[in-house]
């Protein structure tokens, strides 16, 4: 009987051990998983940190060469509450490809982890860079009628009568009264009159651009490229006078019944003024220098958008519209082609306002 009971007492603890061991190699098994999601866990966090400042650095080199285009590397940190990442970024212009800037970021954590994003960018104007900017002072869709003592002074190609290009339409476009167009801005050589209308004035012309939104800004009149207009303005106004609009900027005014210039405006740096169904009104004697582009989303629609010009103003670049609604003065008003303006707006020089840095399509790459 004792004997049995000694056997029993064996088998329950042989069992027991058993099941023991089978816990503890089970736990060790658990432990050793969660320990290895951990770690997995952690990396891909350090990663994460790490191609985001990979990431923050190639942002932060295209932001620099934007105002210093002779930089050639930057360094940085990305902090988080796990880990701190440090990046470096090199600039290269001209490789591979001349023009643009080939631009590589490293990122490395503490523990030796590192993430590496590569990327080429190139300057590009605000104004479409295939056009090399507007040709002429006025182009406008629809026609134009020009009144009273207003001068319009012609762009050329080094003085050249027989290259000038005063006003481009595709419909009619009529001088009245004393309106003219020169060679000068003190027009000491006319070219055309309202008895005398001559090649400078571009009328009915079938080649006009259907699109002035795409030709003049080189991205397509739909969402997207409206989205990249307005990320590539300094402001989006829905209201306006003549204190918000600054020298050296680009400023896109949308929805605005009545928008007012009165004070001048560009003489320092020139502006970008872009009125999406909005009108504007330049006082009289006001000088204004850049780029004006009125744009009517419906021309059909009952909003009567109009561009408004009051005696005595002068306009130093070009004005653009897609529609016909403009009044320009019948007093003395002076629309002028400024080569440096357009030179202005379509790059060169340091800080450029009129200049992005954009990413080639297709050269990214993170891995």
């Amino acid at each position: 009987m004792m004997a049995t009971n000694s056997q029993k007492g064996f088998a329950t603890l042989t069992i027991t051990l058993v099941l023991v061991s089978m816990l503890v190699a089970v736990s060790v098994f658990v432990g050793k998983v969660l320990i290895s999601d951990k770690r997995i866990t952690l990396n891909e966090i350090e990663y994460r940190i790490a191609q985001a400042a990979a990431e923050k650095g190639i942002a932060e080199a295209m932001a620099r060469l934007k105002v210093d285009p002779l930089a050639t590397s930057l360094s940085g940190t990305l902090s988080s509450s796990a880990a701190t990442a440090s990046y470096t970024v090199t600039m290269e212009q001209g490789v591979p490809i001349p023009d643009v800037w080939q631009l590589k970021s490293v990122a490395i954590l503490p523990n030796g982890s590192e993430a590496t994003v590569s990327v080429q960018v190139a300057e590009r104007s605000i104004l479409n860079p295939a056009h090399a900017g507007p040709a002429a002072p006025l182009v406008v869709l629809g026609g134009l009628s020009l009144k009273g003592n207003m001068t319009v002074v012609a762009n050329t190609y080094d003085g050249d009568p027989d290259s000038a290009l005063s006003i481009w339409s595709d419909g009619s476009v009529t001088l009245d009264g004393n309106a003219k167009t020169c060679l000068d801005v003190g027009c000491e050589r006319i070219i055309s009159t309202a008895s005398n209308i001559n090649s400078d004035i571009a009328q009915n012309d079938s080649g006009f651009p259907r699109d002035l939104f795409e030709y003049i800004f080189g991205v397509p009149d739909n969402k997207k490229g409206w989205e990249y207009i307005e990320s590539s303005a300094g402001a989006v106004l829905s209201s306006c006078s003549g204190y918000d609009i600054k020298d050296g900027g680009v400023y896109v005014i949308k929805g605005v019944s009545s928008c007012i210039i009165d004070s001048n405006v560009g003489e320092v740096e020139p502006v970008v003024i872009i009125l999406k169904d909005s009108s504007l009104t330049i006082n009289a004697n006001r000088r204004v220098s850049g780029l004006l582009f009125a744009y009517d989303s419906n021309s059909n629609d009952i909003h009567d958008h109009t561009i408004k010009v009051n005696g005595g103003a002068r306009f130093y670049g070009a004005m653009i519209s897609n529609h016909d609604r403009i009044e320009l003065s019948a007093g003395s008003y002076n629309a002028i082609y400024d080569k440096d303006v357009m030179s202005r707006l379509m790059g060169g020089g340091e800080a450029n306002p009129f200049i992005n840095i954009d990413v080639v399509p297709g050269s990214w790459k993170d891995w």
